[in-house]
């Protein structure tokens, strides 16, 4: 359903339910304000009467002298026999001040008002007694002329309601279309743009309820398209790289096809084991980059065991390392303190120390030292290579990216992808040439906690 029809419906329902609702209010309002000023009418008209009574002699107050008819004209629209007014003497007899009007019932005790059935005709009456003068008097009104003039009251505003509320909501209808119009037109946008559009939403062209929706959805395509933008970086980059082992693959398995001299052909399958493990090498770390490339950051909560984690990493270098003939040597903090305390995953940790030991032992020089050193608030990798170019150094941990005029066999992806773990972890790394006076002694790879924020697209 949509958002505009709930709101027609909501408008459909809600606008009957207040309308009987004010009804039922200046209902109660008008019943309660004609009361007061009938009930005080009455009081008053009976105080009257009765203040009167005493000053004349009850013989002179004959129904008799009372004249039959009003004279034409002299009555206006007043209907007489809506109100009535008895008095009674001392001695209990009915003065009989009205003679066109009905006798109220004396009911000697009543005091106050009180609801009278009359001939089958609902009153309300109001008694007043002196208990030492004994004069009592009674002043009635038919209780349908109050009902009249409550529904007369009510009608006047049930009317113009009953003909203003149609037009009312569909004044209300119009308006919840104008309003949502915006909405529809944002709608229409995003369905028509591409979907490699980064073109960021017209915040200020939205109502303002709906603003922080847009934004949302602005940084949303941001982190799309920057996705997007990264998994064709990484296809393309991934295509050129395998292009280059696989032609030197089938050029070594052609040489390996021709080759007659048995010490030729044992030489070119040499070559071609090499390359099938160049390619094996890079194909997995190109996994490993898109698995990562998925990853976020998560709300870590295990404490990790940094000997469990360097034992994993060293053992999986074991083989470049003996191949090389490089020592690894790892240094643990002294006693009572504890190495670079974190929470994470200690899985993505291996592979994270994995690369960082396995580049330190691929370009460390053969028979050199890598050491891994374990520090309260970091872990360093240090190596004897040759080091890096400070010019070059802005660029470590970029894909693909390999020094110029290396002879090791690489990818270029592990620094890549042990930066990208590092991140999901919180934490960075660095990378810096280990200076002798003023000559490069070897490389420094350094894992502290990250400085600022996160960012993960």
């Amino acid at each position: 359903m949509t958002l505009q029809r709930r709101l027609f419906i909501s408008i459909l329902l809600a606008a009957p339910v207040a309308w009987l609702l004010t009804i039922a209010v200046t209902y109660w309002r008008a019943e309660l304000e004609i009361n007061e000023l009938y009930d005080t009418d009455m009081v008053r008209m009976a105080q009257q009467t009765y203040a009167l009574l005493p000053l004349f002699q009850v013989d002179a107050l004959d129904a008799r002298r009372i004249p039959q008819a009003v004279p034409r004209g002299s009555q206006g629209d007043a209907v007489l026999g809506d109100v009535a007014v008895s008095a009674w003497a001392p001695d209990g007899r009915n003065l009989r001040i009205e003679r066109d009007t009905e006798t109220l019932p004396k009911r000697d005790g009543t005091h106050g008002f009180a609801d009278v059935d009359i001939a089958g005709t609902a009153w309300r009456v109001y008694y007043l007694e002196d208990e030492r003068g004994g004069w009592r008097v009674a002043v009635g009104q038919r209780l349908g002329e109050r009902d009249e003039l409550i529904m007369s009251n009510m009608l006047g505003q049930i009317v113009p309601w009953l003909v203003g509320l149609p037009i009312l909501m569909l004044l209300m209808g119009w308006s919840v279309r104008r309003a949502l119009r915006p909405v529809r037109e944002l709608s229409r946008d995003i369905e028509h743009r591409s979907v490699d559009d980064p073109t960021p939403l017209d915040v200020k062209a939205v109502p303002g309820e709906i603003a922080p929706l847009v934004q949302a959805t602005n940084r949303l395509m941001a982190r799309a398209s920057a996705s997007i933008e990264h998994e064709r970086r990484l296809t393309a980059d991934a295509a050129h790289e395998l292009r280059t082992p696989l032609a030197a693959l089938r050029s070594q398995w052609e040489v390996v096809q021709r080759a007659t001299d048995p010490a030729e052909r044992l030489h070119a399958g040499a070559k071609l084991e090499l390359g099938i493990e160049r390619l094996n090498r890079l194909v997995s770390q190109l996994l490993a980059m898109a698995r990562l490339e998925n990853v976020t950051q998560a709300g870590f909560t295990g404490d990790v065991s940094w000997p469990r984690v360097a034992e994993q990493a060293i053992s999986d270098c074991l083989a470049l390392a003996q191949r090389k003939n490089v020592d690894i040597e790892v240094i643990w903090p002294p006693a009572g303190a504890v190495a670079l305390p974190v929470t994470g995953d200690e899985h993505l940790l291996v592979l994270l120390l994995r690369n960082l030991v396995d580049n330190a032992a691929r370009y460390s020089a053969d028979g050199g030292l890598v050491t891994l050193r374990f520090l309260p608030d970091s872990i360093e990798i240090e190596d004897c290579g040759p080091g890096v170019s400070p010019d070059q150094l802005e660029r470590l941990g970029d894909r693909f990216f390999r020094m110029p005029g290396q002879q090791e066999q690489g990818s270029g992806l592990g620094l890549s992808i042990a930066r990208r773990v590092a991140r999901i972890q919180g934490l960075e790394v660095t990378f810096a040439n280990r200076m002798r006076g003023v000559e490069i002694d070897g490389f420094v790879a350094a894992v502290r906690r990250e400085s600022r924020p996160p960012t993960l697209a």
